[in-house]
Order: structure tokens, then C-alpha cells, then sequence
């Protein structure tokens, strides 16, 4: 069975333009603790930013302390790779509640954003759990691919009158997004190639038509 000269063609194009996403996790393993005053951390191709506070460990080394308000560590994270990742989703401790007399209902406190060029394309909501030392994966779904940037914010509730600040803290343990490597860039080898076997497919039909 003869294969179209078009079909080749096509088949070389996509091997140079599909590139493969690249799983990284990022663990905080070495995250200092929070004299060291960090607002950026990178690890894994990964950079963290805390937009509002410092970057550190503070219950155990290993995890990225979160508060919502009254101290100097961060409660909005931002993580990019420096081009296009799908983000899978992350774990944390759950620290609780500073609770200030009867509990109430809350309210969602855990909000994540995915941004793709400035413009929002991905947003859920999430209730940090108040029993201390629960553990929380939270799984990121199809809004979150093809994006190049990702928050996490940890809000202070809107039923907040029975809270002391801060109200609600977590460890995040790691995070992990798969970077997508961008399409390269034609150089003159991979240009030859292609006319390589645009030329041998040429060349192929021709003897057809001969024969």
C-alpha cells in the first residue's frame, strides 16, 4: 500500500511541532526558614512568588507555610514556569482555625486561579478543613491546561467575626504542573530534512505516473 506524499509531509511537520509535557513537582525541600525573608523561590523549573509576604517553612522544613492575614508570611502564592504548564493540583496540612468562641459556618477560604496571557481561564473554590493536621490534595481539573500562571490564595473568611488573624493556615507540602515544552524553532537542518522527504515523496509520485 502506497502512502500519500501529503500524508508523509504532514506526518514530518507534526514530529518537529508536538512536543510532550514535562511533569515537575515542586517539594520546598529547601525552602529556608522565614528569617531569610524570601518573596521568590524556585525549584523544579518552577518559580513561587509570594505576592504579600515571605517564602517559608514555619511547623516543619519541607513545607511551605501559608497564614490569611496577621503575620508576615504570604496567603497569595503565584507559580509560572516561563511558558505554557497544565497544573495538576497540590497537598497541604491543614493547620485549623484560631477560632474565637462557637464555630460557625464557614465559608470557601481556598481560591485558585489559572491565567493564560493576563486573562483568566480557570477559578475554583475550596473550604480549608478546620480539624488540624488534615491533609487536603486538591486536583486541579481542564481549566487549568495551558496556562502560564497559577494562584493559590488563602482568603480570610466573610463570616470573619469569630475569627482571631490569623483565621486559617496550611503547610503546602508540593505542587505539581506539566510544563509544555514550546514548538522549536525551524533551523536550517530541520529545513533540510523536511526537503529531504518532500523531495523524496516528489520523487516517489513521479515514478508512479511513469510505471
Amino acid at each position: 500500500m502506497m502512502t500519500d506524499p501529503g500524508t508523509i509531509a504532514t506526518a514530518t511537520m507534526m514530529a518537529f511541532i508536538a512536543m510532550p509535557g514535562l511533569a515537575a513537582t515542586m517539594t520546598f525541600d529547601s525552602l529556608p526558614d522565614e528569617g531569610a525573608m524570601l518573596s521568590g523561590y524556585t525549584e523544579n523549573g518552577i518559580t513561587a512568588s509570594g505576592l504579600d509576604g515571605t517564602l517559608a517553612w514555619f511547623t516543619a522544613p519541607g513545607a511551605l507555610h501559608v497564614d490569611d492575614s496577621g503575620t508576615g508570611f504570604a496567603s497569595t502564592l503565584r507559580f509560572v514556569t516561563g511558558g505554557l504548564f497544565n497544573a495538576r493540583g497540590f497537598n497541604l496540612t491543614s493547620l485549623g482555625y484560631n477560632f474565637r468562641g462557637e464555630r460557625e459556618p464557614l465559608t470557601n477560604n481556598l481560591f485558585v486561579s489559572g491565567f493564560l496571557g493576563g486573562a483568566l481561564v480557570g477559578s475554583a473554590g475550596y473550604i480549608l478543613e478546620d480539624e488540624s493536621g488534615t491533609l487536603q490534595s486538591i486536583l486541579l481539573g481542564a481549566g487549568f491546561s495551558g496556562i502560564d500562571r497559577l494562584e493559590v490564595v488563602l482568603g480570610y473568611p466573610v463570616n470573619s467575626g469569630f475569627c482571631d488573624a490569623p483565621c486559617g493556615h496550611f503547610d503546602l507540602h508540593d505542587i505539581t504542573l506539566d510544563q509544555i515544552a514550546p514548538a522549536p524553532v525551524p533551523l536550517p537542518a530541520t529545513g533540510g530534512l523536511l526537503a529531504f522527504v518532500l523531495g523524496g515523496a516528489g520523487a516517489l509520485a513521479l515514478r508512479r505516473r511513469r510505471a
